[in-house]
């Protein structure tokens, strides 16, 4: 169990995080990780319908290389994984900008 003032951060991370991503001010994937992370520490339920397509995003782009890894990688290789992200975001840009939508009127209290 979570004590109180965790649990009033991890929500207003929540909120925070689908702002971003809603606006753009971060990138796609990496918001889209990061609330299918925070889901977990904010919703007791196994399926929190408010955060399963973040995971289902996350699941389907866990093989992109996160922001801080990216050095690490090929040009060639970046190119073809900013390809990806893209297209997933033209593809579930409209669902995601809804889901946060949600989440911004649950989280910010």
């Amino acid at each position: 169990m979570l004590d109180e003032s965790h649990l009033r951060a991890a929500r207003k991370a929540v909120a925070n995080a689908a702002r971003s991503l809603a606006d753009g001010t971060v990138p796609f994937v990496e918001g889209v990780r990061q609330l299918a992370a925070l889901g977990f520490e904010v919703s007791w339920l196994d399926h929190d319908p408010d955060f399963t397509l973040f995971v289902a995003i996350a699941s389907e782009s866990d093989h992109l290389p996160p922001h801080e890894l990216r050095s690490q990688c090929a040009p060639a290789w970046l190119e073809q994984c900013d390809r990806e992200a893209r297209e997933l975001e033209v593809l579930h840009r409209q669902q995601v900008r809804a889901a946060c939508a949600r989440l911004v009127g649950r989280f910010s209290s």
